[in-house]
């Protein structure tokens, strides 16, 4: 789901796979996008319809989206936008798998950047998580200016398997952070604990974006969420440590 400015969605670096144009006499279903954006040219074609289709939605809402008025307010024939995007839910699906990308790229920025720190381990782990945090939520629910109206009609049209695709992808980035920082705060988490976490995270914000709940940009909201990955992510200390090795059946050390 997009998070990001108008600007961000238009870097078109990676555009969406989308099946050749086939013979104008053999008419095509109208459930994906039908025209692979090879050239420069349909490259741009792509990032104007996206503009267009997001202020469209910043200004008048779901409601007033509509594959004519996009076509229009790009500057082009409804048969060109056709050519791209057979149905307005083709054209929000495509941005949405877009944004998906923007925040896992990102997210891996961030982490990598970490990675090839010589203080990360001297950095505080709760802070580390903390805007890990930040990007997912900015990302898949509060956005910035039109895009939360945005993330949510992604939501509403969402892909399963383009969502549970991102999902790994964050599990699994995270998980080779966490086994290259070696971070005194922070234990390696198992594939189990990952899977957990990852999609309580995202799933709240998704549940959050569709339900426009109020809490979506409050520190309340940010705080809960990054306890929740504390919890699990912390390592235990001191007397944590001791009851974490009773309980898996270790004596204490005296």
């Amino acid at each position: 789901m997009p998070g990001h400015t108008t600007r961000d969605l238009l870097r078109f670096e990676r555009p969406p796979q989308m099946p050749s144009a086939k013979p104008a006499n053999k008419p095509e279903p109208r459930s994906h996008a039908r025209r692979q954006p090879t050239q420069a040219r349909s490259q741009q074609t792509i990032q104007t319809l996206f503009k267009a289709a997001a202020q469209i939605l910043d200004k008048e809402g779901e409601a007033g989206l509509s594959t004519n008025k996009v076509a229009a307010a790009a500057g082009f024939s409804i048969g060109t936008l056709y050519q791209y995007f057979p149905s307005k839910e083709v054209l929000i699906q495509a941005m949405a798998a877009r944004g998906q990308a923007l925040v896992l790229e990102e997210l891996s920025q961030y982490l990598s950047a970490l990675e090839t720190r010589d203080d990360v381990q001297a950095l505080d782990g709760r802070d580390l998580l903390a805007q890990a945090i930040r990007i997912l939520l900015r990302g898949f629910a509060t956005g910035k200016g039109f895009s939360q109206s945005l993330i949510r009609l992604c939501w509403t049209l969402e892909q399963p398997d383009e969502t549970a695709s991102a999902v790994r992808q964050v599990s699994e980035r995270l998980a080779m952070f966490f086994e290259r920082i070696q971070h005194p705060q922070l234990q390696r988490p198992s594939t189990a604990q990952l899977f957990v976490l990852t999609r309580s995270v995202i799933g709240t914000l998704r549940s959050a974006s569709l339900e426009k709940s109020p809490l979506l940009g409050s520190p309340a909201f940010e705080e809960a969420l990054l306890q929740m990955a504390w919890t699990v992510l912390a390592k235990p200390t001191g007397a944590d440590a001791q009851a974490a090795g009773l309980a898996l059946g270790k004596r204490p050390i005296t």
